[in-house]
């Protein structure tokens, strides 16, 4: 049934417990996982004269920063006696970055952590889960 598993990681004890039913399902399926984290580094301002410039992260910076995290997925996927298929460390929405993943690998799953982020923050930005669910290729399961 699920054949391939796309497995958004942010870092959070909602995340890891999210890896760790991808991985109970992939060994119950004889499926895959795809290991998907997106580093949300914050733009350096730098003032100029009256005005500012923007400085984003470099792809360097994103990179440097999401190695722990994915390291940390790859330990636990392992331990949980499932081997990561695919490991992507990217720059970008988070939301988008999960979709893209899932169409890229074929998956035919999305799990995902869920904060719980809720009220008047996710009226004004939407949650990554929402916009996951929303957009998603296949099916989505969010985990809390």
């Amino acid at each position: 049934m699920f054949k391939n598993i796309t497995v958004a990681i942010d870092g959070s004890d909602h995340a890891w417990k999210a890896l760790g039913i991808a991985c109970d399902l992939a060994k119950h399926y004889d499926g895959k996982i795809h290991l998907i984290h997106t580093p949300e580094l914050r733009s350096t301002g730098l003032a100029v004269g009256s005005g500012a410039v923007e400085i984003p992260p470099t792809d360097a910076e994103i990179a440097k920063a999401g190695e722990v995290v994915m390291a940390e997925a790859a330990t636990i996927a392992r331990d949980a006696g499932v081997e990561p298929t695919s490991q992507f460390v990217r720059n970008g929405t988070p939301s988008a970055e999960a979709v893209r993943t899932a169409e890229e690998t074929g998956s035919d799953l999305i799990v995902t952590g869920r904060r719980g982020v809720g009220g008047i923050q996710s009226l004004l930005m939407g949650s990554t889960s929402q916009k996951i669910a929303h957009d998603a290729p296949c099916a989505f399961l969010t985990v809390k």
